[in-house]
């Protein structure tokens, strides 16, 4: 039998508990913001098989930081990313990328401590330390739990959630959709995306390798797609192998010597020559690629944040970067006199939007024409990419932008500029 009960009015609903959303909420709670979160499963923190990784460039090193999560985080164990390789096996040239190689010239006293362009940390020991903050907060973490409907209305937003056998009425001034790819809130709220289906898969597995990793990343370019491999704490590699349907349903069928012979095979000679052989791989996962990008992060009372407005090729690892930003972003905009007097109006969510739309489009942009340039099969390409990549290094202007966009530091640069 199904009951119904009415609870109390909140400032902001947070639609997903994952790490965007969890941010948001900590954020909010701080500025004594009213707060729920739905989240749809027990939130889990177990390492899983292949474990479930996430890249952090500087930029958001920082901004967690200064919320007091590094530490923990940093506890459990995260990869170095000091030094990245891209190469395209089968053609001649290479890029170096290196931390010490960064000019921080322009950055504040307080950002300048820059000892890796990145992190690679599992997912799950981003979140545990979220959720025992959040444990101590005020925000409400309604789990498991769904979402029914909602409706907007002049001054609320009021929604319709199941709790086991239970829904309840909840009201708030901002409904958050912080509820990935998928989203819900997206969908109800008559957003549309645009994009496409890469028609690739990107295959996820954890391997050990004869040489170590020394936080050293690896970008393999192939015509098929990129072979990323991303450094872990104990020494093994994550690698996203982005794949054709039916390439990526043979990889995933075939026993572990033979995969990883495939996987020597792909990662090409320059790659093996820094790694070694491969010695232990662990079991494999995959997922659709796609780009979708969400024609508006904002309407009235409502905000999208994540991978719910924007969900992007693997290729760079900036997916959870931006939507830390989008968290950043919005807490700026709230944390004034008018968010406090309202936080769903129109004006701050179009402020919002408007903040976000160039970070998002100039990093979607960046990514496809990664995906663009090393897929591209016109003649004379093969021969201009090797001269890129052999020559990229000269140019230390552009070799600069590169570090900049690997680390975060370019936009914790404009955010400096934004905040004069």
């Amino acid at each position: 039998m199904m009951h119904t009960q009415t609870n109390v009015n909140f400032d902001v609903v947070i639609v997903g508990g994952g790490v965007v959303g969890a941010m948001l909420a900590l954020e909010l709670d701080r500025l004594h913001y009213r707060v729920a979160v739905i989240e749809l499963r027990t939130p889990s923190f177990a390492s899983g098989n292949p474990e479930r990784v996430v890249a952090l460039n500087h930029g958001s090193r920082c901004y967690l930081e200064r919320l007091g999560l590094w530490s923990n985080i940093a506890a459990h164990g995260v990869g170095h990313i000091r030094h990245i390789v891209v190469t395209e096996p089968g053609n001649r040239g290479r890029v170096d990328l290196d931390v010490s190689d960064l000019d921080v010239s322009d950055l504040a006293a307080d950002a300048l401590d820059i000892s890796a362009l990145g992190y690679v940390a599992e997912i799950g020991h981003v979140l545990e330390p979220m959720y025992q903050h959040l444990q101590d907060s005020s925000v409400e973490l309604i789990s498991p739990a769904s979402l029914l409907s909602y409706k907007v209305q002049a001054d609320r937003v009021s929604l319709q959630v199941q709790a086991d056998d239970t829904v309840s009425t909840i009201t708030a001034a901002l409904l958050v959709g912080a509820d990935g790819s998928f989203s819900q809130v997206r969908r109800m709220a008559d957003i549309e995306t645009c994009g496409w289906d890469y028609n690739r898969f990107g295959l996820v597995a954890s391997l050990a390798c004869e040489n170590g990793h020394h936080d050293t990343a690896h970008e393999c370019f192939r015509a098929s797609g990129p072979l990323a491999f991303l450094p872990l704490a104990d020494g093994r590699y994550s690698i996203v192998w982005a794949a054709k349907p039916g390439e990526a349903t043979q990889l995933l069928a075939m026993h572990d010597a033979a995969f990883i012979s495939a996987l020597e095979k792909a990662a090409g000679a320059d790659t093996l020559h820094h790694i070694g052989a491969i010695t232990d791989v662990s079991n494999r996962v995959s997922f659709p690629l796609e780009l979708s990008l969400a024609k508006a992060f904002s309407k009235p009372r409502i905000a999208l944040v994540g991978n719910a407005a924007h969900t992007l090729h693997p290729v760079a690892g900036q997916g959870m970067n931006l939507g830390l930003r989008d968290v950043e972003t919005l807490v700026q905009v709230l944390n004034t006199e008018m968010g406090k007097g309202d936080p769903g109006q129109s004006i701050l969510m179009q402020a919002y939007a408007e903040k976000r739309r160039a970070d998002v489009i100039a990093v979607a942009g960046f990514t496809e024409s990664m995906t663009y340039t090393f897929g591209s099969t016109v003649p004379g390409m093969k021969w201009l990419r090797a001269m890129g990549l052999k020559n990229l290094s000269s140019f230390s202007g552009l070799s600069n932008l590169l570090l900049k966009q690997a680390s975060g530091v370019g936009q914790l640069s404009a955010r400096q500029v934004e905040s004069l």
